[in-house]
């Protein structure tokens, strides 16, 4: 019996993802629940599993390629005729060998699934890879970022002894991808190490995966909301100075704390006193849709690109709540551990260049949301207070708002507020939560 296994509606809003790598080929034997491809969504990076047992007979397209929702992603000859199909080819096998011929079948079980971490995934594909032939020194036979070098260094030393014995004329041996021939000639070692490095003049690396998401995103979101940048700076010195004395404190818990939760606590603040602000625009019906939570995205950078987790409900949460909270959700970020609701959902987002980031920059806003604020680094800098010019820490902010629905005024008063409760910190740690 054939079976469709078609792409399933993961996550709100999602109609389509890329496959990023197939774990299964054509022809190939799989068990119920096993995974058979990584695939990207608008959201995070997926390992699909098939819901049936049996043969793989067809896939969606090449790695690479985009899936619809409802589309087939494999087509699988379910269990029941396969094993009716074995079944058949072990009769044949009873058979006198003189009688029958008998063609030896592809054996599925060859070839080895690796053991490796998404990143190790990752940068097995940006090296052109095929990881399941790496062998894994960690642990269980895991592969390692250490195994992908050694494995690289060994086929370009391969390659190279290669091309040396054919420019001399010698006889070119077979070489393996990882494997070198022992009794290559010193004469053609030692020439290969005197060779002069040829420089490519560029490199292509296709735009794939959540690369190609956040492109695709940040176009939508720049043609769509026209966008207006405020600037503006504050004077966190008090800020400076509480952060370090409950950081400190929050250490012996092993807890760190950034200035991001103070933040996080001053824009829901303003946010509550601004709600134009904490909106989307619903452009099928010409309609302000006012969110009346406060789900605040944290835009942040890690090694396979930009990702937004979402700490829900910000306002209703303490200083040292929010700071646990982006811990956590930092950690699985960089892991590439996200689960999708934990990407989805947010009513407004902070972006922060952190320490050393720049003064100011303009964000381009999380779309749909309508505004987005930006944290940048913090500066002892000489200013004026009073009639005297004194030395205090400063921040760059900025504001970026989608001049549809918000005008420069009101735009003003939100970075206003939110400059006021970081210039007095400890009004946000009279919170009860």
């Amino acid at each position: 019996m054939i079976y469709e296994f078609k792409l399933p509606d993961i996550g709100e809003g999602l109609h389509e993802a890329e496959i990023i790598r197939w774990l299964i080929r054509e022809g190939d034997v799989v068990k119920a629940d096993q995974p058979i491809a990584e695939i990207q969504t608008d959201k995070a990076m997926v390992e699909m599993t098939t819901p049936v047992a049996g043969k793989v007979v067809a896939l969606a397209g090449p790695e690479g390629a985009t899936v619809k929702v409802g589309e087939p992603l494999i087509v699988v000859e379910t269990e029941a005729a396969v094993t009716s199909e074995a079944a058949s080819t072990d009769h044949l096998a009873q058979e006198p060998a003189s009688a029958v011929h008998i063609e030896a079948p592809r054996p599925a079980a060859g070839r080895k699934r690796a053991i490796a971490a998404p990143s190790v995934r990752k940068r097995a594909r940006e090296l052109g890879v095929p990881i399941d032939e790496v062998e894994g020194t960690g642990e269980g036979g895991r592969v390692t970022l250490a195994d992908l070098e050694r494995y690289v260094r060994e086929r370009e030393a391969a390659v190279a002894v290669a091309e040396q014995r054919e420019r001399s004329g010698a006889a070119v041996l077979p070489v393996g991808g990882a494997a070198i021939e022992q009794k290559a000639d010193k004469a053609a070692w030692t020439s290969i190490a005197s060779m002069e490095l040829v420089v490519p003049e560029e490199e292509r690396i296709p735009l794939r995966g959540l690369r190609k998401k956040i492109a695709e995103k940040m176009v939508k979101s720049a043609y769509t909301a026209p966008h207006v940048t405020g600037m503006d700076e504050v004077d966190v010195t008090k800020l400076v100075e509480i952060r370090k004395n409950l950081a400190s404190e929050l250490a012996k818990e092993q807890i760190k704390l950034t200035y991001l939760p103070f933040i996080i606590k001053a824009v829901t603040r303003a946010l509550k006193q601004y709600p134009m602000f904490n909106a989307s625009l619903d452009e099928e019906t010409n309609e302000i849709v006012l969110k009346k939570r406060y789900h605040i995205g944290i835009a942040t950078a890690t090694k396979a690109g930009l990702v937004v987790p979402v700490i829900r409900d910000a306002d209703q949460k303490s200083i040292r709540e929010l700071a646990v909270e982006i811990a956590e959700l930092s950690e699985k970020a960089h892991r590439q551990a996200l689960r999708l609701d934990e990407l989805q959902g947010s009513t407004f987002t902070i972006t922060s260049t952190g320490a050393g980031g720049g003064w100011f920059a303009t964000p381009i806003i999380n779309y749909p949301e309508v505004a987005i604020f930006g944290a940048h680094a913090i500066k002892r800098r000489p200013v004026v207070v009073g009639d005297e010019i004194v030395i205090r820490d400063m921040m760059g902010m900025s504001l970026t708002f989608d001049h549809r629905i918000i005008d420069g005024e009101p735009a003003g008063r939100f970075m206003r507020t939110v400059a006021y409760y970081l210039e007095h910190p400890e009004v946000l740690l009279l919170d009860a939560r």
